[in-house]
């Protein structure tokens, strides 16, 4: 190799040990694992990746001749890093997480607000007229039932008569708990939106 080959490899493993150190400080915050054996097992395999982004530098510098000063090199560019750039680049790093969840959270709210919420208003709106409407339809059943049985009652054994009773109450019990539930939901989805609000 020239010395020019020399010199730009050199520079390269630089920059690859600045860049590798900024990646891990970024992968520390971002993607590294609580738990011990998952940190182990996912640095292992950060680190694996790391390498074979430096070799592939240094193929692209001088076609992967590897020399042992190009190991000080990369050395060199960690060592700069974490000296020089770290206290400059971790405030610029929490500051880019920082806005990006605060844009995420907005654009959330936003999407909450304008399409989600009127979307289920709307549906809770319609469940609630089904739910109003089959008991108006019931109410009327069971009216035009008692008057019908009323004039037929003498005509219909004592067992159906129980049975059919019995089926309107049963029938009755579940309207009665589907209007509950409408109430108690609409109640609910009330107080949160006024938690959410304050």
């Amino acid at each position: 190799m020239n010395l020019d080959i020399q010199f730009l490899t050199m520079l390269t493993m630089v920059g690859g040990g600045v860049v590798m150190a900024a990646l891990f400080d970024t992968y520390k915050l971002l993607l590294r694992p609580h738990t011990y054996w998952n940190r182990v097992i996912v640095d292992t395999l950060f680190l694996l990746t790391q390498g074979c982004l430096i070799f592939y530098l240094l193929f692209l510098a001088n076609g992967g001749m590897i020399r042992f000063y190009l190991f000080l090199a990369v050395l060199l560019g960690i060592s700069t890093y974490f000296a020089l750039l770290q206290p400059i680049y971790l405030p610029i790093l929490n500051g880019f997480i920082r806005l990006t969840v605060n844009i995420y959270q907005l654009i959330s709210r936003i999407v909450r607000a304008l399409i989600i919420k009127p979307i289920i208003w709307v549906i809770r709106l319609v469940v609630t007229l089904l739910v109003g409407l089959l008991a108006l339809i019931w109410r009327l059943v069971v009216i035009i039932y008692k008057i019908i049985a009323f004039f037929i009652q003498p005509f219909i054994p004592k067992f159906v008569q129980n049975y059919l009773l019995n089926l309107l109450a049963k029938c009755s019990r579940i309207i009665n708990k589907l209007k509950l539930d409408m109430f108690n939901l609409w109640k609910n989805r009330g107080r949160k939106n006024d938690e959410a609000d304050s």
